[in-house]
């Protein structure tokens, strides 16, 4: 461009935001913009003196030659792509490596890949991990671990400065466990779809995650029932886990007794949906957020619906948000309701070290059948 010409090397003029500004380019390929009201003349003066200090031609000359360091922003879309063809991520696994890279392409896109320096792991972490738990914290040094060693792969880095960062000391479980009281509570004032969303998971003892995915073709109905071990059954609802899903016991089938053929029964109403818990959203057509059809509910609504109602009954307003029980902790109470009737709960949740199981082929898949087991509420 014409304004440019003549300028040292990493100057140039732009127009940003319907404004005409300097910008200066390091050598590592971060952007600086100068003040509005900067000269063209402080501009260049600014610029050479940093360049005769700072720019060693010879330095600038092999970091063109290397065809290899190029911007950030170059080259995660290429380790995105061999994430996903190489990597069995599950679908929210992918989702969050995603909005971490993301992240670190708004952070750090410009940045030549060779430039990278346990500086800008710290820069990331600090931006990115304020205020979280040393878990999260934890997390996103293994992202960058990872998305550094594909750089390294494809010849983009030298050394992984992510390995160099200490992770922080694992922390345990905060909040507090949900008491049988406290479930019933919030069961008696739910809405109808939160009801069915609680007794499910309670009778399955599987997560919000899995219970907001169950579909009724999920239910494989017999068409007599059977009694097995002194219990009622009259058909299986098959889950996939999805935390375990490369595992042999992700795939359980568990019979429906009459209490969770109650669940089953209750949940159906006028609203056509192939979700067991459902609802008419505000916006009928609109499909929510990790959901495939408008009348399902996204787990996060339901964890969030949750929460907010267990704060209006005023339960466990002693203690911090952080550490009251959420809808995950349903998970933990039906466990040890299990246990305390004398059942091994461990089959139900789909944990790959599970007795008392019967395993299977189906279409290709391994399917766990799990004892029946009911949970009286």
């Amino acid at each position: 461009m014409t304004q440019n010409a003549g300028l040292p090397t990493g100057l140039n003029q732009i127009k940003k935001r319907g404004v005409k500004r300097w910008r200066y380019r390091y050598p590592s390929g971060k952007d600086v913009y100068l003040p509005v009201e900067t000269t063209r003349h402080d501009a260049v003066e600014a610029a050479s003196l940093f360049n005769a200090k700072y720019r060693n031609p010879t330095i600038s000359l092999i970091e063109r030659a290397d065809r290899y360091n190029k911007p950030l922003e170059y080259w995660l879309p290429k380790i995105l792509r061999r994430v996903r063809e190489e990597e069995q991520m599950s679908s929210d696994t992918q989702k969050t490596f995603e909005a971490d890279c993301e992240r670190l392409t708004l952070l750090f896109g410009k940045t030549y890949t060779k430039a990278i320096t346990l500086r800008h792991v710290n820069e990331y972490l600090e931006k990115y991990c304020t205020g979280k738990s040393n878990n999260v914290y934890n997390r996103k040094i293994s992202f960058l671990q990872k998305v550094f060693t594909y750089l390294i792969d494809e010849s983009a880095m030298d050394l992984n400065f992510a390995d160099q960062k200490k992770k922080k000391r694992k922390e345990g479980k905060r909040r507090k466990r949900l008491t049988a009281e406290a479930f019933k509570l919030i069961h008696e004032a739910a809405s109808v779809y939160l009801k069915v969303a609680m007794e499910l998971s309670m009778q399955t003892t599987h997560a919000v995650l899995e219970i907001s995915r169950i579909q009724y073709k999920d239910c494989v109905w017999l068409d007599k029932p059977v009694v097995e071990e002194g219990m009622m059954v009259f058909g299986y609802l098959r889950i996939h886990r999805q935390k375990t899903e490369e595992k042999e016991a992700s795939r359980v089938e568990i019979p429906i007794t009459k209490e969770l053929k109650r669940v089953i029964e209750r949940s159906r109403d006028r609203l056509l949906s192939p979700y067991i818990v459902h609802r008419r959203g505000r916006y009928p057509k609109r499909v929510g957020e990790g959901c495939d059809h408008p009348t399902q509910v996204a787990s996060k609504y339901i964890s969030r619906e949750f929460s907010k109602l267990r704060d209006q009954l005023g339960l466990f307003s002693e203690l911090s948000k952080i550490e009251r029980p959420s809808f995950h902790e349903i998970r933990a109470l039906s466990a040890r309701a299990y246990k305390d009737g004398g059942y091994d709960p461990q089959a139900r949740m789909a944990h790959s070290d599970a007795k008392s199981t019967k395993v299977y082929t189906e279409n290709h898949k391994l399917w766990t059948r799990v004892p029946p087991g009911e949970i009286a509420i």
